[in-house]
């Protein structure tokens, strides 16, 4: 039984140990694996596994890709004993760059990067096991046993027996270029036949994904015809990689600049792992001088790969015009944008214009409660006024409660009613009231009637001027230039976040808990705008109904933190980060790009205050959580 052994030459000192333990575990036994320092002593094992009736059918070169390369796999591959062998070179790089030598003398049959898979071992070894086997011991295939199964071997039997017995192609009288009945796999399959009968079977390479093939800018000495496997064509930018062709790339890769005596303008790298002919330019002319059928066939390979890649063109013009399309559509939704910052500001002036009148209104108010208080002659209906505009109103329930009481002590429903009116909310004071006679009930009523009133025209002129207030902090800042201020109260810009919002809430059940803070050094303005834009987006979620909770509370000793929770129906985690890009929201429940710039906004703006923003959702609970830091900052 002929003894198989395959060599690794560890020359880096670096894994070798690993690779064999590897493949020995692999072979299962059918194999040696020997591990050896050098080249030379790889020689002279070789040597004497030979004499001793061995074979070698693959070398594991460990050595990483640089002048030296070529030149050590060469001296393998002129080595008697090792001329049939297979050379696979391991290396920790990811380009062919350096194996010019090695891959134009057919002494490079594979590549594998460190650290390799257990996979991608095994491919290397199978792939190129078989190989020798069939080419130099095709009776003992099944000494490998699992290694190389029934279906490696038939088909390496199937593809040596098609090279050997391989016919010239059928000639035709339309030209080969016009003939749509010939498919491109058919003119690949010739093309790669004609190659090895004047090439006398030049080697076939396998490369793992990422390995370079062809590096942009650099000499193209040869074209590279794959079999299998994908490769990418890409060219890099200062925005990036940019993937030209992938599925369009064609079988011939370098043809396009060989051609063109120029250097190489795209950047090939292989996708999946790759098995292709290397030829370089030496080569290409000896076959077309052998082979004058070469040229047609490479001809028709041209124009094919050319169509293809025409059609990629057109599908990137169209992506291109999409792009255009796009940003047409954002600069439009960026004009809007301006508009309304335009009617912020006329907000903010219209703000300002609106606080003199209301704060006249206020003092004005005050100036008639105390007027009418001077002329009222009656000390008791006096202080019954001044009662009524201080007072507080009671709820429903107990407005109901005292009436039906009042309404079984005096047995007078209509009373009962007069009183209430007059603003008793003691059913003791009410009992002794419903002794006055009607001209007393009268005066008390009217005196009721205007205290109130004068309550109704103090809050609601009050209320304005907050909104007022939350209007122009949101605007512009506190000081109209919106710069840098200390000590801003983050409890009262919520606030006033929450009073512009308030004809959004509905049926929204509102929750605030406060904790005392410390104010921080910030735009106001910017803050007031990040308040709304999270409230603004949890109402948008909720549809007017749901509970809304804000609680606002320090985060250890530096730091204080906003929360905002809604009970919609939240965001999918795969969102929940995407939330804070330019033009991207979730609003009407579906996903769309629209304007969607409040949140990037928001982020941008707390980020510069040197704080964090983040969302934490899931199915009925979504949770913004703003942290900012306390104390002086500086620019």
């Amino acid at each position: 039984m002929t003894r198989f052994v395959i060599i690794v030459v560890d020359t880096n000192r670096a894994d070798g140990d690993d690779l064999a333990r590897e493949l020995r575990e692999l072979l299962t036994g059918s194999a040696d694996v020997d591990v050896v320092t050098d080249v030379e002593t790889a020689q002279q094992h070789a040597e004497v596994i030979e004499a001793q009736g061995g074979l070698i059918p693959v070398t594991f070169v460990d050595v990483d890709l640089a002048d030296r390369l070529s030149a050590n796999v060469i001296r393998l591959h002129d080595a008697p004993a090792l001329s049939r062998t297979k050379n696979v070179v391991v290396t920790s790089k990811a380009s062919l760059r350096g194996a010019d030598a090695a891959l134009q003398r057919g002494a490079v049959h594979g590549m594998i990067t460190r650290p390799w898979s257990r996979e991608g071992l095994r491919a290397q070894l199978v792939a190129n096991l078989a190989a020798f086997m069939i080419e130099h011991a095709r009776d003992q295939l099944d000494d490998f046993g699992e290694l190389l199964d029934a279906d490696t071997r038939d088909r390496a039997r199937t593809r040596i027996l098609q090279q050997r017995a391989a016919t010239r192609h059928r000639p035709t009288s339309t030209p080969l270029l016009l003939d749509s009945s010939i498919t491109d796999t058919e003119i690949e399959a010739r093309m790669v036949e004609l190659f090895d009968r004047a090439l006398g079977h030049p080697p076939r390479i396998r490369v793992a994904p990422g390995t370079t093939l062809i590096e942009a800018g650099e000499d193209v000495g040869g074209i590279y015809v794959v079999l299998d496997g994908i490769v990418r064509l890409s060219t890099r930018t200062d925005g990036g990689e940019h993937i030209l062709h992938e599925r369009s790339t064609g079988a011939i890769i370098g043809l396009l600049s060989l051609a063109s005596h120029r250097r190489a303008m795209l950047q090939c790298r292989a996708v999946t792992e790759v098995r292709a002919v290397p030829i370089t330019l030496d080569q290409l002319a000896e076959a077309l001088g052998a082979e004058p059928e070469l040229a047609s066939l490479l001809t028709r390979v041209l124009v094919s790969s050319l169509a293809r890649r025409l059609r990629r063109s057109d599908e990137l013009q169209m992506e291109l015009d999409q792009s255009l399309a796009a940003l047409s559509e954002a600069r439009a939704q960026l004009v809007a944008s301006a508009r309304f910052a335009a009617l912020g500001e006329m907000a903010a002036g219209m703000a300002h214009e609106l606080n003199n009148p209301t704060a006249a209104i206020i003092r004005a108010t005050q100036h008639l409660v105390d007027d009418v208080a001077a002329v009222v002659a009656d000390d008791g209906v006096r202080e019954h006024m001044k009662e009524q505009i201080d007072a507080t109103p009671m709820s429903t329930s107990t407005l109901r409660a005292l009436r039906r009481d009042l309404t079984d002590s005096l047995a007078d429903r209509v009373l009962a009613d007069r009183l209430i009116d007059i603003g008793y909310t003691s059913l003791d004071e009410a009992r002794v009231a419903a002794s006055m006679d009607d001209a007393q009930l009268t005066q008390l009523e009217q005196a009721a009637r205007l205290g109130r009133s004068l309550q109704v025209i103090t809050g609601a002129a009050e209320h304005v001027q907050s909104l007022v207030g939350s209007l122009r902090a949101y605007s512009r800042g506190e000081d109209g230039q919106n710069a840098m201020a200390d000590d801003v109260d983050v409890v009262a810009g919520v606030d006033d976040a929450l009073r512009l919002l308030s004809h959004r809430m509905g049926e929204v059940d509102l929750h605030r808990e406060v904790e005392p803070v410390a104010g921080v050094t910030a735009r106001p303005g910017e803050l007031q705008q990040v308040w709304t834009n999270v409230l603004t987006n949890a109402l948008d979620a909720m549809h007017g109904r749901g509970r809304l909770s804000v609680v606002v509370g320090p985060v250890g000793t530096d730091r204080v933190a906003v929360r905002v929770i809604d009970d919609g129906q939240g965001i999918p985690p795969e969102l929940c980060e995407r939330i804070f890009e330019p033009r991207f929201t979730t609003k009407g429940t579906r996903v769309e790009f629209g304007l969607g710039l409040g949140l990037s906004i928001s982020r941008q703006i707390v980020e510069d205050h040197g704080g964090s923003i983040r969302v934490d959702s899931a199915p009925g609970r979504t949770e913004f959580t703003v942290e900012l830091p306390t104390g002086e900052r500086h620019e």
